[in-house]
């Protein structure tokens, strides 16, 4: 007869402790101990939001099948957006936007919820999204985004998503990377099944911008003493107020072309000019006297012409605006009176060739070397 381990026991008798304690514990009029509950996850947290704004406001079900947090770029975003979509600009804290898109099997559960009281099986017709869909759309949205703060606070990486709410609706989801700030966004990708008993499988992305760090007191760190406030100065008068809304003329240029005469002269309404590829992310903002204020990406916002401005210096390192910054050529004919004793550089090479600038809204202004 062989003798027992020791050790192979001892998990079964400290089971037995356990539940020995316990039945003492419910035998005393104690309640019984429950399972700790896991740390909350952003798919999870996401998922338990969407349903719950979903049946508060419309008692509509929803069943997440899938939701799949991550981190994207601007440039990314309008890759991940689903066919067609109904995209929404989302106002934050301070100026911060952010965005949601919804596919159009999600914007039609929605709408038809609302109309008719259920969700239909029926095909859709293939169509953008219009003004009306938008609204109708907008108390969902907020909802969730409402249910969002509730459910992400604690969530490691979503502290930022509190205080976004409807903004406004885009007609065509191009000009989104021109609203949006160009800094780390975090996404939400949900896949739902919306309605009963005829479901719509629907997708929503929420893009939302990641809020700067902000560097933490260390717990030994000395108090910090604030600075006595600066002794009063005699205030002086100054014309700074009033020029600051003296007019000023700028232009917005693509690109600087040279052209032979020849070229010039077959210039006639209808024909085509081609530019270079990078033109549209460099484009410059300048004075009537040529001095450049600021490099952009042109494009269009609201159906108007936009450009979103950039830092020349920061700029000029990464998509060659620093050689246009350099040659210092003025535009709509005007010329700085301080170069006059410098060597013209057109001259010099003993070219007959003009220097055309391409400026928006204007017409071809020819600058004569």
């Amino acid at each position: 007869m062989t003798q027992a381990d020791p050790g192979n026991q001892a998990p079964g008798v400290l089971r037995r402790m356990l539940q020995t304690r316990a039945q003492v514990r419910l035998g005393q009029g104690g309640a019984p101990q429950l399972p700790a509950s896991p740390p909350p996850t952003p798919s999870r947290a996401a998922a338990t939001a969407i349903g719950r704004a979903a049946d508060r406001l419309y008692q509509l079900p929803v069943r997440t099948l899938s939701v799949q947090p991550g981190a994207l770029t601007l440039a990314e975003l309008p890759e991940l957006l689903p066919e067609l979509p109904l995209v929404v600009v989302l106002q934050g804290p301070g100026d911060l936007l952010g965005a949601v898109a919804l596919c159009p099997q999600a914007v039609a559960a929605l709408v038809e919820w609302q109309a008719l009281g259920r969700v239909t099986s029926r095909g859709l017709e293939r169509r953008r999204p219009t003004r009306s869909d938008a609204l109708l759309c907008s108390d969902f949205i907020n909802a969730m985004l409402a249910e969002l703060t509730s459910e992400m606070k604690g969530v490691d990486g979503f502290e930022g998503v509190a205080g976004y709410h409807f903004l406004t609706h885009l007609d065509d989801p191009r000009p989104l990377s021109l609203m949006l700030e160009d800094r780390p966004l975090r996404s939400l990708s949900f896949h739902l099944a919306m309605g009963a008993p005829d479901m719509r499988e629907g997708h929503i992305l929420l893009a939302l911008p990641q809020p700067t760090a902000q560097a933490r007191p260390r717990p030994d760190a000395p108090p910090t003493v604030e600075p006595l406030p600066p002794a009063a100065i005699p205030a002086r008068i100054s014309l700074a107020d009033a020029m600051q809304d003296a007019p000023v003329a700028v232009t917005g240029i693509l690109c600087r072309k040279r052209v032979s005469l020849a070229e010039l002269r077959g210039f006639l309404d209808g024909r085509l000019m081609s530019l270079p590829r990078a033109c549209l992310t460099q484009a410059t903002l300048e004075t009537q006297d040529g001095q450049i204020l600021a490099t952009g990406k042109f494009g269009e916002a609201e159906g108007c012409h936009a450009i979103r401005l950039r830092d020349p210096a920061l700029a000029g390192t990464d998509d060659g605006t620093a050689s246009m910054l350099g040659q210092g050529v003025a535009m709509m004919g005007a010329h700085d009176p301080g170069d006059l004793s410098q060597p013209d550089p057109f001259r010099a090479q003993g070219m007959a060739l003009d220097d055309v600038g391409l400026a928006m809204g204007t017409d071809l202004t020819v600058l004569r070397g």
